[in-house]
């Protein structure tokens, strides 16, 4: 991204921000000038309604089914039945995809099959396997408790604002990773936590890295980083955690569940190039060529010169800038690009960067458009995961490409402090 791309897109906002203004001024009037009370009533507006509908579906839920055909928690009974399994049955079948499919048949009967699988790595088999020791109501509780309570604790460590942290706790991004009952909290806090402890807390880095190998594909830029800042210790502990919970694993599960897992993910990644995988859920490069109609060929390949673009900038950054902040939006909101294999229900892990961006524009000041870039990133996760069938409008890779962009834009300015100096002071705060 280079200067005169910096300007052209400085442009872009100003035109669009000026059409708002003179075609409708009440909300111009809104978005500029009273941008503070619309978020906030819009965060507690949206707050209450989905609250409100959760609660609903679950007091007139019956046989654990919601009003809308769904089973309370989404796809948490995939992590609970996999818990619950380590206690009652042989763990090695979880990655068998038909006795997975029976299982949950058993538990939650439905007139048609889930479609949800156990792909994730013999690893994160330890860290669920408390929650299968509860009911499943019990546990869905327990288990949002912890990802919501957790996640708002992790923010405000990093800045202590109310209303900021109640906007990027209420946004529709944290929404669809809490109502689908998935990882995307979790995720944020181990990537979030590895990259902007790196430099001060190392070994807590190294070990939220390792610890991140329960989701192995959002960690494919992290040894690029670290390596490019040269903290070889926050590269060693990672190496170390990572390494032990595979031994962990395997001496309490056996070799032959890794086995397992390595033929689901292979079958797995056959059946995302399929035509039946709900492509219009995926954020990456591969997802939004999929969409469009390209086939899984051009998709990939696409995917992959985008990855290395995005390794090449991420060493960039983290070689040659030296704020944190900076290196930590860069890294996270590229982390979900450089995978194929990242849903609309990981769109937490954009919360992060994004409230550390938020956080920059208060103290410096705000760049032209940030504001209503913010905003329409907030309300557009409300519209995934989008439409079902292709071709289409790939939705949830414009939301994750576009909060890279505002990050690579401050991490361009950086690299060009005399042009950040020159954006900061023309830009209304």
């Amino acid at each position: 991204m280079t200067t005169a791309a910096l300007n052209r897109i400085d442009a872009v906002a100003a035109n669009v921000a000026a059409y708002i203004v003179r075609h409708y001024p009440l909300l111009a009037q809104f978005l500029f000038e009273r941008s503070r009370r619309t978020l906030i009533f819009a965060a507690a507006l949206f707050s209450a309604i989905y609250v409100g509908v959760f609660l609903v579906s679950v007091v007139t839920a019956k046989d654990m089914k919601t009003i809308f055909g769904s089973v309370i928690g989404g796809d948490f009974i995939v992590f609970w039945s996999a818990a619950k399994e380590l206690y009652t049955g042989d763990i090695v079948s979880l990655y068998q995809d038909d006795v997975f499919q029976a299982r949950l048949q058993d538990l939650f009967p439905a007139p048609e099959p889930y479609g949800l699988f156990w792909l994730y790595p013999p690893t994160a088999l330890l860290l669920i396997a408390p929650f299968g020791a509860l009911p499943y109501l019990p546990a869905l509780f327990a288990w949002m408790a912890i990802n919501l309570g957790g996640f708002a604790v992790f923010l405000s460590k990093f800045w202590r604002h109310g209303v900021a942290l109640f906007f990027a706790m209420f946004s529709l991004a944290a929404f669809q990773g809490w109502v689908t009952g998935q990882t995307g909290f979790i995720t944020a806090i181990l990537l979030t936590s590895a990259a902007a402890f790196a430099g001060p807390r190392p070994v807590l880095a190294g070990i939220a890295a390792g610890i991140l190998t329960i989701k192995p594909q959002f960690g494919l830029l992290i040894p690029l980083a670290f390596a490019a800042a040269g903290c070889w210790r926050a590269f060693g502990v990672a190496a170390l955690t990572g390494g032990a919970l595979a031994a962990l694993s395997l001496l309490v599960f056996g070799p032959d569940i890794w086995m397992a897992f390595f033929t689901a993910f292979g079958e797995h990644g056959a059946r995302m190039q399929s035509e039946a995988f709900p492509i219009q859920k995926i954020i990456s490069p591969f997802g939004a060529m999929m969409v469009l109609g390209a086939n899984s060929s051009l998709a990939l390949g696409v995917q992959g010169l985008m990855a290395l673009g995005l390794a090449g900038f991420v060493f960039m950054v983290w070689r040659k800038v030296d704020d944190w902040d900076i290196r930590v939006m860069v890294l996270c909101t590229a982390a979900p690009l450089a995978t194929p294999y990242a849903l609309y229900y990981e769109l937490p892990i954009l919360i992060p960067p994004l409230f550390l961006l938020a956080r920059r524009a208060v103290q410096t000041g705000w760049l032209r458009g940030e504001k209503l870039a913010l905003i329409a990133l907030w309300v557009a996760p409300l519209f995934l995961p989008g439409q079902l069938h292709t071709p289409g409008l790939p939705l949830a890779f414009i939301i994750a490409v576009s909060a890279f962009a505002l990050c690579a834009r401050r991490a361009m300015l950086a690299l060009t402090p005399m042009a950040l100096t020159l954006k900061q002071a023309g830009a209304p705060s």
